[in-house]
Parts: structure tokens; sequence; C-alpha cells
């Protein structure tokens, strides 16, 4: 036992010592990167096109995953191919026909790829969608197809040049397009001596989400209303008040109620539904909670000291006051006493009746709370 606990220390002792604080952390901390393998998306491109690389590295055997953004690519004859794009750093574009050795390294492992270029000339280019129609505010990606004089084809969105005749109307930046006002405007890509061009057509906006509000509320007692308000936001950004439109429900309807064309809500009883408005097929949300409202204070009226003659009456109204700055009058639900009643009696509901020439105390407790008055009988 002793030899067992001893090469536990020591195990734990040396795990220390490389920097392993006893808490595992990615699949591969203790599992070095062994092997790279790299794959284009062409193999072979043609000059002034460019594709994409993706690196996926070997650890020990065990599992493969994408490291494509920890390489550092390199290549070996960048007259022909290289990595001129600093924003995408796997791209590499063809100047010339001929062959090049693509390298990508992460630390000490590397692996290395031929990439042909070759003299390709362009035939044909092909924008895709044909003339879609899109809401102002969102964005339509197009993408143009080269067909080149060796048959082969390939994916230009990214070498192409692109233009929309009516900026106003919507922009294009690398086949990406956004309506920005309602109308047509035409997309079109060059490449070489060749283009194409489509109708893109921008609509009115459309509703994109819906919140509601006022957000995770809490209501103190029942036969409350809240008023929800739903807001839309549209494809353009811009907002609206959509109150009126929406469908409203709860989702607890015991709990509370709510007008399925306003948003008034009811509260009924405690505890917490949810509140939801419906529109366009969106849908908001947000929570209602509704709490028992909490006895704050009692105050008797007519306040005292109160004069009366024997066997004259008066009759003493309890008002409650509770924690959400609602009153209540609860005089029916006191508990009434008298100390002494040898001067003045009181009632079940609050009535004090003079009895002999003296001073007694009346008191009302309600839901463990009580408030007194003296009560002078001459």
């Amino acid at each position: 036992m002793r030899n067992i606990l001893w090469s536990g220390v020591m195990c734990l002792l040396l795990l220390s010592g490389c920097g392993w604080n006893g808490t595992p952390t990615r699949n591969n901390d203790f599992t070095p990167l062994t092997s790279i393998t790299i794959t284009p998306v062409y193999s072979t491109i043609a000059a002034g096109t460019s594709t994409t690389l993706t690196a996926v590295g070997n650890f020990s055997g065990l599992f493969t995953r994408d490291v494509t953004d920890q390489v550092v690519w390199s290549s070996g004859t960048a007259a022909v191919a290289d990595f001129i794009t600093a924003a995408d750093k796997n791209r590499v574009t063809g100047s010339t026909s001929g062959h090049s050795i693509l390298t990508a390294t992460v630390g000490s492992v590397s692996a290395t790829y031929t990439l042909t270029v070759s003299s390709a000339a362009i035939t044909s280019l092909a924008i895709t969608p044909v003339a879609p129609s899109k809401a102002q505010g969102l964005t339509t990606q197009f993408t143009a197809h080269g067909t080149f004089d060796d048959a082969s084809t390939q994916d230009l969105t990214f070498d192409a040049s692109w233009s929309s005749s009516d900026t106003a109307v919507a922009t294009v930046t690398q086949g990406l397009a956004k309506g920005i006002a309602v109308g047509t405007a035409t997309i079109s890509a060059t490449f070489g001596a060749k283009s194409d061009s489509t109708l893109l057509t921008v609509t009115a906006p459309v509703l994109q989400s819906i919140a509601v509000t006022p957000d995770n509320s809490t209501v103190s007692g029942i036969s409350k209303t809240v008023n929800f308000i739903a807001t839309g936001t549209y494809s353009n950004g811009t907002t609206a008040d959509i109150t009126a439109q929406a469908a409203w429900k709860s989702s607890q309807p015991s709990i509370a109620s709510i007008v399925e064309s306003s948003g008034v809500a009811t509260t009924l009883t405690a505890g917490t539904t949810s509140i939801s408005a419906t529109m366009s097929g969106f849908t908001g949300k947000t929570n209602l909670t509704v709490t028992t409202a909490v006895l704050s204070s009692l105050k008797i009226t007519p306040v005292g000291p109160v004069y009366m003659s024997v066997n004259g009456t008066q009759q003493l109204t309890v008002t409650a006051t509770f924690n959400d700055s609602s009153t209540q009058i609860v005089t029916s639900s006191c508990v009434w006493a008298s100390n002494p009643a040898t001067y003045a009696s009181v009632s079940s509901t609050g009535l004090v009746t003079g009895v002999a020439s003296g001073t007694s105390t009346i008191t009302a407790t309600y839901s463990g709370q009580s408030e007194s008055v003296n009560v002078t009988v001459h």
C-alpha cells in the first residue's frame, strides 16, 4: 500500500513539474501534431484566379482536426502562385502558368502541395442566382462561375470585379449585395474580357424580430394590469410599435390573462407566466411574475382619541396598505378587541358602543399586524 501511495505522489509531482494543474483542457494538450494534409478547392487554376486551401492536422493517429487558421503558408515559386490576400491567408493566387510547391507549417510540422497554374483563357462567365428579390436591408450572395477554353470551370466570385448600376438601391462587394432602398439594380461581374449581369429587386423591409417590454416584470397583487408593448425590428434596421398588430398570448392564463389584440395583461394569482407577441412568423417573449402583496401597515379611522357618550356608538374603519402601495378596506376581516371592555365594547365589524364612563383601548388585528385607538366614554 505504501508503494502505491508513493507512486501516486511521484506521478502528481512529475505532472506538476510539466505544468499540469490537474485539470484536463483541450483534447490535444498532451497529443502532439504529427502530420498535416493539404486539400485545395481546385488542384489546377487559371492564371489570374485563386483558390483556398484547407489544412487538417493528424495528432499521433488518435484524432484529426482542422488547423487551417494555425498554419503559416508559403509558396516555393511566388512568381507562379503566392498567398497575397491578407484577409484570407489560406487563399493562393496564380500569376502565370507553371507549378508551385505550397507549404503549410505548424510549429515543427510541415506539409507540401503542388499547385498547377494553367494558361487557360476564359470563354464565358455566369452569375447566379438569376434575378432574385430581397427585402431592403438584407443581403444576397451572388456567385460568378467561369468556363475556360480547356473545358475547366472555376468559382470566380472572389476574383471577378463586381458592380451595381445603382448603388443607392444596392451595393455589392465580392458578390455580396445589400439592398439599400426599394427599387431595382443591375448587378454585374467581370473577369478578363467576359462579364455577366442580372437584375436584383429590392422590396419593402420585412420584420426580422420582436422585442416585448417591460422585460421580466414583477407585479405584486391580483387584479393589476400591465401594458405590454411589442416592438418590431425590420430588415432595414428600423423599428416600429406593433403592439396592436401582434397576437398576444399568456402561457399560464390562470396566473395572468392577456387581451390578444392589445397586450394588456391582468394578474389573477401568484406565479410566473410567459407573455408572447407573434406576428409574421416571429415571436417575442418575456416573463411576468405575479407575487402576493405583503401587508405594510394598518390605519384606524377616525384617528384617536375617540370621545363618545354612554350608549353612544362609533363605527371604526381599518385601511390596510400593502408593499405595492395599494390599499384595501379590511374592517370586517379584522379581529376586534376592547381592553377593558368595561367602558366600551366593540363588535366583529368594528362598531364601538359606550358602556360606562372611562377609557378603553380598541384593537384591530389583521394578517398578524395590530393597530389600536383609545375610546373615552363620558
